[in-house]
């Protein structure tokens, strides 16, 4: 016969396991575990080895000197062997470094697959490879630095302050028809100026949110919804953009401590839903159900969650949500039909569901229907 206080306890063990989706017990803390794991997913399943390159017009000139197929099957050999190390949980740091520099190697041996998002990509593996407790915040400055050379190339680019840039961008490359039907019911430029100082200003505006600790919940939400309204306009990832850029916001969140107490009410109809529909899915055993005659609550070190937050946070800090949205979105171009608007969807419903107001709603509506009930 249960009481009010039996709890269904996860089994948390210091060995090293084989299970993907663990992040507990590794050598990286486990908000840089997810955010390794995510990029090494998204690299395997979008097939990226495959365009990794051989030497041509390096921008070290040394390197066309090394035979071009040898070359290029070390780097695929090191790429994959390194990227299945991490989501395997063998040598998770040593992994990510290595799987950086490959990433950093492939960029400065051809002109042709440089870009700024695996160049990003590269630097945030890398630099997860290179934490040690207590060190400089090397991921932090870099999330901020690249909001701040972003954003001041804008902002000293003319055709950024006259709209025109965006203007071609959406009209004559994305031929974005929503943009393109209400920029003809304004006045000319007036919709591309608006978005591109829109771009400028949050930008950065974005870089101080990152520096400052006390800001870092507002950084959060501004560089998950900037990358989100990107894809969501555009229907592209930008390659290995969205996912660095999106993963990076993980540097700034302090995970639980595992096991992390959520009491429930076992009487409640809301309370046996919830933990019969989460439970199942906490594969990295992070959760700890507790009878209460409380309302649902998580109970972490800094803060405690109740009712549709509770939900939203139980969520949020379990692995396999960021896993499966990273993933989700990486398998989009092997699947029939419009990518990009599956993409979309993917991004929009997660937004919905897992960004603050959703919860806050509930909570609200919540508790308006108990007021008039009594």
């Amino acid at each position: 016969m249960s009481t009010p206080a039996q709890a269904v306890s996860p089994v948390i063990s210091s060995q090293r396991s084989w299970n993907p989706f663990r992040c507990t017990g590794l050598d990286l803390p486990v908000n840089l575990a997810v955010l390794v794991k995510v990029l090494a997913l998204v690299l395997l399943l979008t097939n990226h080895v495959r365009i990794l390159p051989d030497p041509w017009l390096p921008f070290i000139p040394l390197l066309d000197r090394i035979p071009p197929q040898f070359f290029q099957l070390t780097l695929q050999t090191v790429f994959v062997v390194s990227a299945l190390l991490i989501v395997f949980n063998r040598s998770t740091r040593v992994a990510a470094l290595v799987l950086g520099t490959t990433l950093l190697l492939a960029v400065v041996s051809s002109k042709a697959y440089y870009g700024n998002n695996k160049t990003f990509c590269g630097l945030m593996l890398f630099l997860a490879g290179l934490y040690k407790p207590g060190g400089l915040p090397f991921l932090r400055w870099q999330l901020a630095l690249t909001y701040f050379g972003a954003g001041l190339n804008k902002a000293l680019d003319g055709d950024w302050h006259t709209g025109v840039f965006f203007e071609n961008w959406a009209v004559n490359r994305l031929h974005h028809t929503a943009y393109i039907a209400l920029d003809s019911l304004l006045p000319p430029l007036f919709l591309a100026r608006f978005m591109c100082w829109t771009t400028i200003v949050t930008e950065l505006a974005t870089v101080p949110c990152l520096l400052i600790p006390s800001l870092y919940y507002w950084a959060l939400l501004a560089n998950i919804f900037f990358q989100s309204s990107l894809l969501l306009f555009t229907g592209t990832t930008f390659t290995l953009f969205f996912y660095s850029m999106t993963a990076a916001s993980l540097a700034f969140v302090t995970w639980p401590d595992a096991p992390v107490t959520v009491l429930y009410n076992a009487q409640s109809a809301f309370g046996k839903r919830a933990r019969s529909l989460l439970q199942p899915w906490d594969l990295d055993r992070r959760f700890r159900w507790t009878q209460s005659p409380l309302r649902l609550q998580l109970q972490t070190g800094y803060g405690t969650y109740s009712g549709f937050r509770a939900v939203r946070m139980l969520i949020l800090f379990n692995p396999v949500t960021w896993f499966v949205i990273a993933g989700l979105i990486a398998v989009s171009d092997n699947l029939p039909g419009d990518t990009a608007l599956f993409r979309r969807i993917v991004v929009a419903t997660s937004l919905i569901l897992l960004m603050p107001p959703l919860a806050w709603i509930l909570d609200r509506a919540g508790a308006g229907a108990r007021n008039n009930a009594q």
